[in-house]
């Protein structure tokens, strides 16, 4: 009797103290378990924006499949993406963005190559709803740190808005941050020559790399406005927990005229599990356009 008592007041203080710890917080989906109601409520006009590194399908398991119930599920309208392969040994010669597109019935898919890899390329990319119109595809080449990959930003322009996602150098040091910041200013510099004095609204998804208060952010804050909720989205997987924001939606501040409505980043699927789809967790803004 004595050593039930024991184990029951052992239990009792390691709640009590879990409790009254100001460090402890919960998982978005356990603190409010009408969550996921909310992130997946989508209003009536609104387009969803949705950033996310998928570690070219293979982190953890190939998740191709899973990423395109997932972005269904989501409801989502335009989906940038990190980390793509394209018909490489690595991952069997699959045109990832062509793959996806068509799981997720037959989208419209830009692959940029940021460089050729393992008898394929790599790069970034996105798949956007048919009920926009392809109206271009662009790459920008940006710069990488001492020793890393090269890096692209894709553009796909739309009859609504432009669409832009990136993945900026991930090294530290000098050179590591110097390619970030001058990754920023080459894509601001051409987001603004074509669309500074437009009312077409542009936006800027990507694995950026570094916190919001790190000096790349602050930059990107100068030309353009940052749409997304600050939450954790790296790292995930199997007996991790994000503790960092590094990805983002951005809106070039020009002309444009648009509501934002929600963001927030999705930790919960029916149809998948975003510990083993990608290190990562996606980000998502909705917007209604004026």
């Amino acid at each position: 009797m004595v050593r039930y008592f024991l184990i029951f007041m052992l239990a009792f203080a390691a709640v009590s103290c879990g409790a009254g710890d100001s460090d402890f917080i919960e998982p978005p989906h356990v603190q409010d378990p009408d969550k996921d109601e909310k992130l997946y409520k989508k209003e009536e006009g609104a387009i969803r924006l949705v950033s996310y590194n998928v570690g070219i399908f293979s982190k953890y398991i190939n998740s191709i499949d899973m990423v395109a119930d997932m972005m269904i599920e989501l409801k989502a309208d335009a989906v940038c993406l990190n980390e793509l392969d394209s018909c490489t040994t690595r991952t069997g010669y699959v045109y990832q963005t062509k793959v996806l597109a068509e799981k997720m019935g037959n989208w419209h898919q830009y692959f940029a190559r940021a460089m050729w890899h393992n008898n394929g390329a790599y790069g970034e990319g996105m798949v956007v709803s048919p009920k926009y119109k392809n109206n271009g595809v662009h790459a920008i080449n940006i710069p990488k740190g001492t020793g890393s990959e090269p890096r692209v930003c894709a553009v796909f322009k739309t009859d609504k808005f432009v669409f832009m996602a990136t993945h900026l150098e991930h090294t530290g040091g000098v050179t590591g941050e110097t390619a970030r910041l001058e990754g920023v200013r080459i894509i601001t510099e051409w987001a603004r020559k074509h669309y500074g004095d437009s009312d077409i609204p542009v936006f800027l998804c990507g694995d950026m790399n570094c916190e919001p208060n790190d000096a790349p952010i602050l930059k990107l804050n100068e030309d353009w406005k940052r749409l997304s909720v600050i939450k954790s989205t790296y790292p995930t997987g199997p007996g991790k927990y994000p503790k960092k924001c590094i990805d983002f939606i951005f809106a070039l501040k020009n002309k444009a005229k648009y509501e934002v409505l929600d963001s927030d980043v999705p930790q919960s699927f029916d149809t998948g599990s975003v510990a083993e789809a990608s290190d990562h967790i996606p980000i998502y803004v909705d917007v209604r356009l004026k």
